[in-house]
């Protein structure tokens, strides 16, 4: 079912998060990078334009702790800002140590996880950096094994699984212990596909030019086939709200 449209159409990268109920998108690029915030209201089905970020950020990443909305990184970028619905307006936040974009962030027990990307030389980066509000700083966790860009991040069985991107692999950390390990990979290589959680499996499509999707069950530890999008998806983002995925943004590649 098709919704309301962003104002500005664009790659989304890792630029979208549930708030206090609402959808917000921030950040990406159709050629040239933005700083538009964007908030959608699912009840009515519209967007609200918000105050631009001080930034615009190409392959941003973000998350949400603490009731505020985070953006993180991008291209030629190691700072960090801050969105407070409250006061409706962004603040600076701690920086990154170094570049970070085309990244991936989720939050888990009341920490920020930023996983891969690229560095300023445009390399891939198995680089992990958390964020603990407690001592307001970023510090390094585990390396993933595999250095990777344009991949999804989701929190299954008590892992943070990094999905896709510049490979097809799927790798799995689990924060109690700071460690790493192999999961199975997907049928298809999928570069800035989506992903998301439902009905006790990993949902991931698009990506490439690609409008399939497919699905993991921990049952049977397989990915299989979970139908098409109405068309093909290139760096969008996904989101669930009320039970219900939504995939924003991205190019529709032919």
């Amino acid at each position: 079912e098709e919704k309301a449209p962003v104002s500005v159409a664009r790659y989304a990268y890792d630029g979208v998060e549930v708030l206090d109920g609402k959808i917000y998108f921030i950040g990406g690029s159709d050629g040239s990078g933005k700083d538009i915030a964007e908030r959608y209201e699912p009840v009515n089905n519209t967007w609200e334009t918000l105050s631009f970020m001080a930034q615009a950020r190409v392959g941003v990443a973000s998350a949400v702790l603490d009731g505020k909305l985070y953006a993180i990184g991008g291209q030629g970028l190691a700072s960090v800002e801050v969105y407070d619905p409250s006061t409706e307006s962004w603040s600076s936040g701690v920086a990154l140590p170094s570049e970070v974009n085309h990244g991936a962030a989720i939050t888990v027990n009341g920490k920020i996880y930023l996983i891969g990307g690229r560095n300023s030389l445009s390399q891939d980066i198995n680089q992990v950096l958390s964020f603990d509000p407690s001592t307001n700083q970023w510090i390094a966790k585990a390396n993933m094994p595999t250095a990777r860009h344009g991949h999804k991040l989701v929190w299954f069985e008590g892992r943070i699984w990094a999905i896709g991107g510049s490979i097809n692999k799927v790798e799995s950390y689990a924060p109690t212990t700071n460690s790493w390990q192999n999961e199975v990979s997907l049928t298809t290589g999928r570069n800035w596909p989506v992903a998301w959680i439902a009905n006790g499996r990993i949902y991931c499509g698009g990506g490439n030019n690609l409008n399939s999707t497919e699905y993991y069950d921990p049952v049977t530890k397989q990915w299989s086939s979970g139908g098409n999008f109405p068309e093909n998806k290139y760096g969008a983002d996904a989101v669930v709200l009320n039970d219900k995925a939504y995939i924003m943004g991205g190019l529709p590649m032919t």
